[in-house]
């Protein structure tokens, strides 16, 4: 902290001659007149803030600098500026013999254009192949879907069943009547004496009628029953046909976009890693032609017409020096205390420069055991040239919101600091709690409060209990 040895020093003479003169003038002050007061100055404590400043050796560098490193290596063909020379973002600084690059685009160019052309080609051809065989699944499934629909009209329209079953009951009507016939022959041929070979013989033809219609009949049901087969293996024929024919079209239509899709896929990622090289080639021969990353002035260049450039050194080096950077360093203390965005003060050949802190380093430095801080300045290379060396303030302690009073009014004795107060008219020796302090003022944070009135004067009389009177305004 700045000049605390010199206050404590200065505490402790000032305690010796106060006693020395206490001690030698001691029977004469204990002869003076008790009542008579001493006159003093005085003031009123209030609150304020201290803060206390630093002073550091830093060092100027640009706040931006960079090495222009191509990324292609060859012969140079144009060089376009020097050391000194001020250039803008995206200058063009130099070039590289780039014709070997130029022919490398040209040769991926030709080369993504034949995929794209062999792509469409590809892409047409087959789905034109895959179209045809899908239209002709489909074709052949409308033409079973309609032979099968002609069928089972066919076959709806043969089974009739109410003619059949409309002859079916004829002819059992018909039975039914030959079989009383012969029955009432039969009974009737009982009857009649002897045997009457009339009604044998009706009998007889009567039941050969009765044989024929059950022939009929039994014929017909078994023509029903076939119609009736043939009807319902026509109409699941029909529905089977018509089912397959939906799912032909359906899969035909399925089948025919993810071919397309894959195939357009397949072919897709071919031109996407031809239409790559091109970029790829582009890129390389963008490398040939080398601009300024950065606004500044060119401090440094190592690249010649006709001379080599390669990858492995800066061909230029470019300084923004609009904005100037100063660094330096502090111990652990100091660093606790300082912020980004702190203002510090430059000083060079009598001229003062304002500055922020910008970065405060968290690693210490192993050779020094310090933090290194970084700080920018409002100033250009002209006023502060990299590499100077400068001297810089900062403030570093600060006490704010405490009671601040004269440095002169605080004395030591080995209970600690102390202050005279003045109450009632009378001093009051005060013990109190000290912070930080400059050439002129110390803050108190204890022992006293806002308000209390502090005897800033010194006299060889001021003792606790001994009168005083303020030689200006006084309490």
């Amino acid at each position: 902290m700045k000049k605390t040895t010199k206050k404590k020093l200065s505490g402790m003479i000032a305690a010796i001659v106060a006693v020395s003169v206490l001690s030698a003038c001691g029977k004469a002050a204990e002869s003076e007149d008790a009542s008579q007061d001493i006159l003093v100055d005085v003031q009123t404590a209030e609150l304020g803030d201290l803060t206390l400043s630093n002073s550091f050796v830093g060092t100027i560098s640009a706040q931006e600098s960079v090495y222009v490193i191509p990324r292609a290596q060859g012969t140079v063909t144009d060089v376009y500026y020097n050391v000194g020379d001020r250039v803008n973002a995206g200058d063009v600084l130099f070039k590289i013999d780039d014709e070997y690059a130029r022919l490398t685009l040209e040769q991926a160019e030709l080369s993504a254009a034949s995929v794209s052309q062999q792509a469409n080609m590809t892409m047409g051809s087959q789905q034109d192949s895959t179209d045809l065989q899908l239209e002709a699944s489909k074709v052949q499934a409308q033409s079973s879907y309609e032979q099968a629909q002609i069928g089972y009209y066919l076959a709806n329209k043969n089974y009739d069943t109410d003619d059949l079953d409309d002859k079916i009951d004829g002819l059992k009507k018909q039975k039914e009547a030959l079989e009383n016939q012969i029955k009432a022959l039969s009974a009737a041929a009982g009857t009649v004496s002897g045997n009457d070979p009339q009604v044998a013989t009706d009998i007889v033809n009567l039941k050969a009628n009765l044989s024929k219609i059950e022939t009929t009949i039994s014929s017909l049901k078994q023509s029903r029953e076939t119609l009736e087969s043939a009807y319902l293996q026509a109409r699941s024929g029909y529905k089977a046909a018509e089912a397959g024919k939906d799912i032909t079209n359906k899969t035909a239509n399925l089948t025919q976009g993810a071919i397309r899709e894959d195939t357009q896929k397949s072919l897709n990622i071919g031109v996407a890693q031809a239409q790559n090289g091109v970029k790829q080639a582009q890129y390389n021969l963008n490398n040939y032609t080398v601009e300024s990353p950065i606004s500044g002035t060119i401090i440094a260049k190592t690249v010649e017409v006709n001379g080599m450039a390669t990858s492995s050194s800066p061909a230029f080096t470019i300084a923004n020096e609009d904005t100037m950077t100063v660094t330096f360093s502090v111990g652990e203390s100091v660093m606790n205390t300082l912020s980004v965005g702190d203002t510090i003060e430059v000083e060079r050949n009598g001229a003062i420069y304002t500055g922020h802190i910008t970065e405060i380093g968290v690693a210490v430095n192993q050779q020094t055991g310090l933090f290194q801080i970084k700080a920018n300045v409002e100033a250009n290379g002209n006023e502060l040239p990299a590499g100077v060396s400068v001297k810089l303030s900062a403030d570093t302690y600060k006490q704010n919101n405490s009671i601040i009073i004269p440095y002169d009014s605080v004395y030591y004795d080995n209970d600690g600091a102390y202050v005279y107060l003045a109450v009632n008219g009378a001093a009051k020796k005060t013990y109190v709690t000290t912070g930080i302090f400059d050439d002129t003022n110390i803050s108190v944070t204890g022992g006293i409060d806002v308000g209390d009135v502090v005897i800033t004067s010194w006299s060889p009389r001021l003792l606790d209990g001994v009168g005083v009177r303020a030689a200006k305004g006084g309490e």
